[in-house]
């Protein structure tokens, strides 16, 4: 006689039903399954458990005056920040741009490296011709191919 598989519910689907935001008739067939599966009644108990916590969380109250007075001295900050950038100058701030952005790809070589390959793999066809990329790329492997003979 064959064996019948058990459809085992997905954690979202538990989730969901522990939240009450699905179909009634999904909620008695994922209560019923709960009932007669162990594995998955385990991860309903492990996920009743992680929102009881979440539910225990006590958000303390912000009173109104405080909230102004954050957003206040926020926007008087923004408003300096601005006026000191119309004072430096458009090219300055370009420049105090490009070395902030130099200074990243220095420190994190991979993640820049990243950044750079998913910039060339979506320019098109167009891009690397006006850029002349189509020229420096194929230069560019050659001077790695180049640079691994000596190292």
């Amino acid at each position: 006689m064959p064996r019948v598989r058990t459809r085992h519910y997905s954690e979202e689907e538990i989730l969901m039903h522990l939240l009450g935001e699905e179909a009634p008739e999904a909620a008695a067939a994922v209560s019923s399954h709960l009932g007669e599966c162990g594995e998955c009644e385990a991860v309903s108990r492990e996920y009743a458990g992680v929102l009881s916590r979440i539910r225990s969380w006590e958000v303390e109250d912000y009173p109104a005056e405080v909230w102004r007075d954050h957003c206040a001295r926020l926007l008087e900050r923004f408003r300096t920040d601005q006026a000191w950038l119309a004072r430096k100058g458009g090219l300055q701030t370009l420049f105090d741009g490009i070395r902030v952005a130099w200074n990243y790809a220095l420190e994190n070589p991979l993640p820049t490296l990243g950044y750079v390959v998913v910039a060339l793999a979506f320019a098109s066809e167009r891009s690397f011709t006006v850029f002349g990329l189509d020229r420096i790329i194929p230069a560019t492997t050659e001077v790695i191919e180049f640079l691994r003979m000596f190292f």
